[in-house]
Protein backbone atom coordinates (compact mmCIF):
# COMPACT_ATOMS: atom_id res chain seq x y z
CA UNK A 1 0.00 0.00 0.00
CA UNK A 2 1.13 3.61 -0.90
CA UNK A 3 0.57 4.89 2.49
CA UNK A 4 3.72 5.64 4.93
CA UNK A 5 4.92 2.69 7.21
CA UNK A 6 2.78 3.32 9.88
CA UNK A 7 -0.58 5.17 9.93
CA UNK A 8 -3.71 5.76 12.09
CA UNK A 9 -7.08 4.66 10.50
CA UNK A 10 -7.96 8.39 9.69
CA UNK A 11 -4.45 8.77 7.75
CA UNK A 12 -5.05 5.70 5.67
CA UNK A 13 -8.57 6.70 5.06
CA UNK A 14 -7.35 9.88 3.58
CA UNK A 15 -4.60 8.12 1.63
CA UNK A 16 -7.22 5.69 0.33
CA UNK A 17 -6.73 2.68 2.65
CA UNK A 18 -9.52 0.38 3.84
CA UNK A 19 -9.47 -0.82 7.29
CA UNK A 20 -9.61 -4.28 6.00
CA UNK A 21 -6.30 -3.78 4.19
CA UNK A 22 -4.92 -2.51 7.35
CA UNK A 23 -5.63 -5.58 9.04
CA UNK A 24 -4.49 -8.51 7.14
CA UNK A 25 -2.03 -11.11 8.27
CA UNK A 26 1.09 -9.04 6.63
CA UNK A 27 -0.49 -5.51 8.99
CA UNK A 28 0.18 -5.47 12.68
CA UNK A 29 -1.84 -3.09 15.36
CA UNK A 30 0.47 -1.10 17.05
CA UNK A 31 -1.68 0.86 19.64
CA UNK A 32 -5.08 1.87 19.24
CA UNK A 33 -5.84 2.72 15.41
CA UNK A 34 -2.34 2.77 14.73
CA UNK A 35 -1.47 -0.14 11.96
CA UNK A 36 2.12 -1.02 9.96
CA UNK A 37 3.40 -3.94 7.89
CA UNK A 38 4.77 -6.77 10.03
CA UNK A 39 8.28 -7.01 11.03
CA UNK A 40 10.09 -9.79 12.33
CA UNK A 41 12.50 -7.36 14.36
CA UNK A 42 12.28 -3.62 14.36
CA UNK A 43 14.67 -1.74 16.35
CA UNK A 44 12.54 0.62 19.98
CA UNK A 45 13.88 3.94 17.74
CA UNK A 46 12.79 3.36 13.91
CA UNK A 47 8.96 2.11 16.15
CA UNK A 48 8.94 5.09 17.79
CA UNK A 49 9.43 7.46 15.69
CA UNK A 50 7.26 5.52 13.23
CA UNK A 51 4.43 6.02 15.93
CA UNK A 52 5.18 9.32 16.63
CA UNK A 53 5.29 10.15 12.91
CA UNK A 54 2.01 8.33 12.76
CA UNK A 55 0.57 10.83 15.87
CA UNK A 56 2.37 14.04 14.11
CA UNK A 57 -0.11 13.90 10.93
CA UNK A 58 -3.82 14.57 12.33
CA UNK A 59 -2.06 17.94 13.75
CA UNK A 60 -3.36 17.81 16.70
CA UNK A 61 -0.67 16.41 19.01
CA UNK A 62 2.55 17.15 19.04
CA UNK A 63 5.18 14.83 20.36
CA UNK A 64 6.58 16.08 23.51
CA UNK A 65 8.70 15.76 26.96
CA UNK A 66 10.34 12.36 26.58
CA UNK A 67 9.46 11.59 23.50
CA UNK A 68 10.59 14.79 22.14
CA UNK A 69 13.99 14.42 23.84
CA UNK A 70 14.86 10.93 22.55
CA UNK A 71 14.27 12.92 18.88
CA UNK A 72 16.69 15.73 19.51
CA UNK A 73 19.17 13.20 20.83
CA UNK A 74 19.42 14.45 24.88
CA UNK A 75 21.70 12.64 26.67
CA UNK A 76 21.02 9.30 28.27
CA UNK A 77 17.33 9.55 26.73
CA UNK A 78 16.15 6.55 25.38
CA UNK A 79 12.82 5.88 23.26
CA UNK A 80 10.23 5.68 25.95
CA UNK A 81 7.58 2.83 26.27
CA UNK A 82 4.80 5.21 25.89
CA UNK A 83 4.12 8.00 23.23
CA UNK A 84 4.37 11.00 24.68
CA UNK A 85 1.97 13.83 23.31
CA UNK A 86 1.00 17.24 23.51
CA UNK A 87 -2.41 18.73 22.67
CA UNK A 88 -1.58 21.37 20.27
CA UNK A 89 -5.15 22.90 21.38
CA UNK A 90 -4.52 22.04 24.89
CA UNK A 91 -7.91 21.23 25.72
CA UNK A 92 -8.44 17.69 25.60
CA UNK A 93 -6.10 14.26 27.20
CA UNK A 94 -5.24 10.87 25.25
CA UNK A 95 -6.24 7.98 27.41
CA UNK A 96 -4.91 5.39 25.09
CA UNK A 97 -3.03 2.20 26.31
CA UNK A 98 0.83 2.82 25.12
CA UNK A 99 0.09 6.86 25.16
CA UNK A 100 1.05 9.50 27.52
CA UNK A 101 -1.48 12.66 26.56
CA UNK A 102 -1.15 15.58 28.47
CA UNK A 103 -2.97 19.06 28.02
CA UNK A 104 -1.27 22.91 28.51
CA UNK A 105 -0.58 26.06 26.80
CA UNK A 106 1.65 25.68 23.57
CA UNK A 107 2.83 28.78 21.74
CA UNK A 108 3.18 28.54 18.03
CA UNK A 109 6.68 29.74 18.72
CA UNK A 110 7.28 26.44 20.82
CA UNK A 111 6.87 23.77 18.27
CA UNK A 112 9.13 22.94 15.00
CA UNK A 113 9.68 19.75 12.76
CA UNK A 114 11.75 17.13 13.36
CA UNK A 115 12.13 14.16 10.73
CA UNK A 116 8.25 15.35 9.25
CA UNK A 117 7.42 14.76 13.28
CA UNK A 118 5.94 17.74 15.10
CA UNK A 119 7.89 18.07 18.32
CA UNK A 120 8.35 20.98 20.68
CA UNK A 121 11.20 22.89 20.68
CA UNK A 122 14.21 21.98 22.35
CA UNK A 123 14.36 24.91 25.12
CA UNK A 124 10.46 24.02 25.79
CA UNK A 125 11.39 19.85 25.84
CA UNK A 126 13.95 20.96 27.74
CA UNK A 127 11.36 22.60 30.63
CA UNK A 128 8.95 20.06 29.83
CA UNK A 129 11.42 17.52 31.51
CA UNK A 130 11.86 19.65 34.65
CA UNK A 131 9.47 18.12 36.73
CA UNK A 132 10.51 14.91 37.72
CA UNK A 133 14.12 15.77 36.70
CA UNK A 134 17.17 16.82 39.40
CA UNK A 135 18.39 20.08 39.07
CA UNK A 136 21.97 18.38 37.90
CA UNK A 137 20.22 16.55 35.11
CA UNK A 138 18.69 19.94 34.06
CA UNK A 139 22.30 21.81 34.24
CA UNK A 140 23.84 18.51 32.16
CA UNK A 141 20.80 18.72 29.19
CA UNK A 142 21.11 22.76 29.52
CA UNK A 143 24.51 22.86 28.50
CA UNK A 144 24.32 20.02 25.80
CA UNK A 145 21.51 22.09 24.36
CA UNK A 146 24.13 25.01 24.17
CA UNK A 147 26.89 23.31 22.79
CA UNK A 148 25.50 19.66 21.43
CA UNK A 149 28.73 18.51 20.14
CA UNK A 150 29.17 15.30 23.38
CA UNK A 151 29.96 12.12 21.51
CA UNK A 152 32.16 13.93 18.48
CA UNK A 153 29.21 15.87 16.15
CA UNK A 154 31.39 19.17 15.94
CA UNK A 155 29.44 20.88 13.39
CA UNK A 156 26.12 20.44 15.19
CA UNK A 157 24.81 24.33 15.97
CA UNK A 158 23.53 24.99 18.95
CA UNK A 159 19.58 23.90 19.56
CA UNK A 160 18.91 26.32 21.76
CA UNK A 161 20.58 29.36 23.80
CA UNK A 162 20.34 31.20 27.93
CA UNK A 163 18.19 33.70 26.33
CA UNK A 164 15.85 31.49 24.78
CA UNK A 165 15.61 29.11 28.03
CA UNK A 166 14.85 32.24 29.69
CA UNK A 167 12.02 32.98 27.68
CA UNK A 168 10.32 29.77 28.01
CA UNK A 169 10.54 30.03 31.92
CA UNK A 170 9.12 33.49 31.46
CA UNK A 171 6.37 32.52 29.26
CA UNK A 172 5.40 29.23 31.70
CA UNK A 173 5.81 30.86 35.10
CA UNK A 174 3.64 28.55 37.22
CA UNK A 175 4.62 25.38 35.06
CA UNK A 176 5.33 22.05 37.69
CA UNK A 177 9.10 21.76 37.94
CA UNK A 178 9.49 25.70 37.09
CA UNK A 179 11.57 26.43 40.25
CA UNK A 180 14.10 23.15 39.28
CA UNK A 181 14.32 24.82 35.70
CA UNK A 182 15.09 28.39 37.05
CA UNK A 183 17.80 27.36 39.39
CA UNK A 184 19.40 24.75 36.26
CA UNK A 185 19.21 27.97 34.21
CA UNK A 186 21.25 29.64 36.54
CA UNK A 187 23.22 27.45 36.44
CA UNK A 188 23.94 26.74 33.22
CA UNK A 189 26.78 27.63 30.43
CA UNK A 190 27.74 28.36 27.11
CA UNK A 191 30.72 25.96 25.85
CA UNK A 192 30.63 22.21 27.58
CA UNK A 193 32.02 19.69 25.60
CA UNK A 194 30.79 16.96 27.49
CA UNK A 195 29.03 15.91 30.50
CA UNK A 196 32.13 15.04 32.74
CA UNK A 197 33.48 18.35 32.15
CA UNK A 198 30.03 20.01 33.27
CA UNK A 199 29.87 17.50 36.17
CA UNK A 200 33.45 18.21 37.40
CA UNK A 201 32.32 22.12 36.94
CA UNK A 202 28.94 21.67 39.43
CA UNK A 203 31.11 19.24 41.89
CA UNK A 204 33.70 22.08 42.25
CA UNK A 205 31.24 24.77 42.91
CA UNK A 206 29.08 22.48 45.03
CA UNK A 207 32.28 21.64 47.18
CA UNK A 208 33.44 25.35 47.74
CA UNK A 209 35.64 26.15 45.42
CA UNK A 210 35.45 28.59 43.05
CA UNK A 211 33.50 28.84 39.44
CA UNK A 212 35.77 28.05 36.42
CA UNK A 213 35.65 29.44 33.03
CA UNK A 214 34.21 27.03 30.40
CA UNK A 215 36.45 26.40 27.20
CA UNK A 216 38.30 29.99 27.04
CA UNK A 217 41.61 30.40 25.39
CA UNK A 218 44.88 30.54 26.79
CA UNK A 219 46.64 33.53 25.93
CA UNK A 220 50.49 33.78 26.22
CA UNK A 221 50.91 37.13 28.15
CA UNK A 222 54.13 37.59 26.28
CA UNK A 223 53.16 36.85 22.06
CA UNK A 224 49.47 37.06 22.81
CA UNK A 225 49.73 33.90 20.96
CA UNK A 226 46.51 31.35 21.52
CA UNK A 227 47.81 28.55 23.36
CA UNK A 228 44.94 26.31 24.38
CA UNK A 229 41.04 26.04 24.81
CA UNK A 230 41.09 24.91 27.95
CA UNK A 231 38.55 22.31 28.95
CA UNK A 232 37.65 24.57 32.68
CA UNK A 233 40.06 27.41 33.68
CA UNK A 234 41.57 29.57 36.36
CA UNK A 235 42.73 32.77 34.39
CA UNK A 236 43.44 34.53 37.57
CA UNK A 237 45.88 31.32 38.91
CA UNK A 238 46.87 29.89 35.55
CA UNK A 239 45.24 27.06 35.82
CA UNK A 240 43.84 24.77 33.58
CA UNK A 241 41.48 21.52 34.28
CA UNK A 242 41.70 18.99 31.03
CA UNK A 243 39.57 16.07 31.72
CA UNK A 244 40.60 12.48 29.66
CA UNK A 245 38.05 10.80 28.04
CA UNK A 246 39.26 7.87 26.18
CA UNK A 247 40.41 8.66 22.87
CA UNK A 248 43.35 10.60 24.62
CA UNK A 249 44.95 6.80 25.10
CA UNK A 250 45.35 7.33 21.32
CA UNK A 251 49.28 7.65 20.04
CA UNK A 252 48.33 10.50 17.98
CA UNK A 253 46.89 12.18 20.85
CA UNK A 254 48.99 11.70 23.41
CA UNK A 255 51.54 13.83 21.57
CA UNK A 256 49.18 16.90 21.27
CA UNK A 257 48.50 16.85 24.95
CA UNK A 258 52.19 16.57 26.01
CA UNK A 259 52.44 19.31 23.04
CA UNK A 260 49.74 21.55 24.81
CA UNK A 261 51.30 20.86 28.16
CA UNK A 262 55.09 22.02 27.15
CA UNK A 263 52.79 25.17 25.48
CA UNK A 264 51.00 25.90 28.81
CA UNK A 265 54.37 25.01 31.04
CA UNK A 266 56.04 27.84 29.31
CA UNK A 267 53.58 30.03 29.72
CA UNK A 268 53.47 29.14 33.87
CA UNK A 269 49.95 27.41 33.54
CA UNK A 270 49.35 24.93 35.98
CA UNK A 271 47.73 21.73 34.19
CA UNK A 272 45.37 19.61 35.79
CA UNK A 273 44.21 16.24 33.76
CA UNK A 274 41.76 14.20 35.38
CA UNK A 275 40.25 10.91 34.68
CA UNK A 276 37.13 8.44 35.44
CA UNK A 277 39.20 7.88 38.68
CA UNK A 278 38.95 11.44 39.52
CA UNK A 279 34.93 11.31 39.57
CA UNK A 280 34.82 8.73 42.55
CA UNK A 281 32.88 9.35 45.53
CA UNK A 282 31.09 12.23 43.98
CA UNK A 283 34.20 13.83 42.42
CA UNK A 284 36.30 14.25 45.60
CA UNK A 285 39.16 13.44 44.49
CA UNK A 286 39.11 15.83 41.74
CA UNK A 287 38.24 18.50 44.16
CA UNK A 288 40.98 17.70 46.62
CA UNK A 289 43.64 17.83 43.66
CA UNK A 290 42.07 21.53 42.50
CA UNK A 291 41.90 22.62 45.60
CA UNK A 292 45.43 21.66 46.40
CA UNK A 293 46.40 23.60 43.42
CA UNK A 294 44.73 26.84 43.91
CA UNK A 295 46.22 26.78 47.31
CA UNK A 296 49.48 26.71 45.67
CA UNK A 297 48.64 29.28 43.47
CA UNK A 298 47.59 31.83 46.05
CA UNK A 299 43.81 31.50 46.71
CA UNK A 300 42.60 31.79 50.05
CA UNK A 301 39.41 30.14 50.64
Amino acid sequence: MDTPDIVTLAQARALGTSRRTLQNPRSERHLHGIYGPRHGERDAASLHRGLLGAMSWSALDVASHESAAFLWGFPDVEPPQDLHLLSIAGDRRRRVKGMTGRRGLVLPEETTMVDGIAVTTPSRTWLDLAHGSSEFRMVLWADWLFNPVWGGDWERPALSTPEQLRAVLERHRGKPGIRTARRAADRARVGSDSPRETALRLALVDHGLPEPAVNEWIVDPETGELLHKGDLTYEQYRITLEYEGRHHSEPEQVQRDISRHERLNRADWLELRFSALHARDDWRPAVRKTREALLSRGWTP
